[in-house]
């Protein structure tokens, strides 16, 4: 746990306080944290939504291709005769 510097009072305060004891300044590097981690969250998440919009496109994709073969095969037969 380190020591810094409150932004408002310049106090020694933990980094992982969320605010100054002597001051009550929000600590600066408490809310950057928070900030970080909340983009992380998203980045995961949005990773996520994607990954399984790829696994719904290509079984949909599959399933298209395979409903879709025996009217292609008909399809070539006519144009063939």
């Amino acid at each position: 746990m380190a020591r810094i510097k409150c932004h408002e009072c310049s106090g020694q305060v933990s980094d992982h306080a969320r605010i100054c004891p002597q001051c009550g300044a929000p600590v600066i590097a408490t809310i950057k944290r928070r900030q970080k981690a909340a983009l992380i969250g998203l980045g995961i998440r949005l990773a996520f939504v994607t990954v399984i919009l790829i696994i719904v496109w290509i079984i949909l994709h599959r399933l298209a291709n395979q409903t879709l073969a025996p009217l292609k095969a008909i399809q070539q037969q006519q144009q063939s005769h």
